[in-house]
């Protein structure tokens, strides 16, 4: 199953090229508009979020407060900037909205993890208990084009 979402646009435009190839006799490809499920797969970059709590966790050997705070906020600025080109380059996703909610979709489950954000005064783990389940199942309902 490829990464990138498979929107009813995207079905329309292969529609119009695949009747363009039946008259020149190339091969038919079916595809199917991504369902709410296969979206909420696809928008998440898990590979991304697994390396970061790898990465995450081999922090916590750091001792001094200033340490933490640059690494932490550095190894977040890492990943966010791996999220779109991972997408890009392996998984060979060219929506350019894709990638925008696949990186905000890295942000949420941070946010929820703590990461630097919890460095903050104001953060509460219980605002990223909330916001993580609301926004996956909220942002699957989008179809990227």
């Amino acid at each position: 199953m490829s990464r990138q979402i498979i929107s009813s646009a995207d079905i329309r435009r292969m529609s119009q090229i695949q009747s363009e190839n039946k008259n020149t006799g190339q091969a038919v490809f079916q595809a199917t508009r991504d369902t709410y499920s296969d979206r909420l797969f696809k928008y998440i970059p898990a590979e991304i979020v697994a390396g970061y709590i790898f990465a995450a966790g081999m922090l916590e050997n750091l001792t001094k407060a200033g340490e933490i705070s640059v690494f932490q906020w550095g190894l977040f600025l890492i990943f966010l900037i791996l999220t779109p080109l991972y997408l890009w380059r392996i998984q060979k996703v060219q929506k350019i909205s894709q990638h925008i909610i696949s990186a905000l979709s890295f942000v949420v489950w941070v946010f929820a993890l703590g990461g630097p954000f919890s460095l903050f005064s104001w953060y509460n783990p219980v605002y990223g208990a909330v916001l993580l389940p609301v926004f996956t199942l909220a942002v699957a309902i989008v179809e990227a084009d």
